[in-house]
């Protein structure tokens, strides 16, 4: 399970919404207070805020500002991971070959484009048909309250 921790912004009946940081990888070295990728990396991370269903968790529990660790399997993540990024990719080389078979260069940029596209059509209609799949969505793993007196 792949744990990420967010800060608790809004609660509601049977859901929360949590606010995570998004950052670059490197924020693990010892030097990324001289690195100019860290430095980049602080400078375009941003919020994002996603709803996580309390599933058996006792609202009265929770509060604003304490701190939700949320999770997602690995295998779920590596094969959506591996649809996002290899499908459009695999459709590309498929169309192009085709194109390049059926009208030559101009054929080929064709049929890798019409390629590319469609296999981002494919990803975002297998995105909408598993929205409700609770499979891909975060669970609460645990409430950390704050430390605000």
């Amino acid at each position: 399970m792949l744990e990420e921790r967010g800060r608790i912004v809004a609660i509601e009946s049977g859901a929360i919404w949590v606010e995570t940081i998004q950052r670059s990888g490197c924020h693990g070295c010892s030097a990324r207070a001289g690195c100019g990728t860290g430095l980049l990396g602080d400078y375009f991370s941003s919020a994002s805020r996603i709803r996580v269903a309390l599933n058996s968790w006792d609202p009265d529990d929770i509060a604003l500002n304490d701190t939700a660790v949320i999770g997602i399997g690995e295998n779920t993540l590596a094969g959506s991971a591996l649809l996002i990024y290899l499908l459009p990719l695999v459709t590309l080389l498929l169309a192009a070959l085709a194109g390049d078979a059926a009208g030559g260069e101009a054929g080929a940029i064709a049929g890798g484009l019409a390629g590319l596209l469609g296999g981002a059509a494919l990803v975002r209609w297998h995105s909408r048909r598993h929205a409700a799949d609770p499979a891909y969505a975060p669970m609460l793993l645990r409430i950390e309250p704050s430390q605000s007196p």
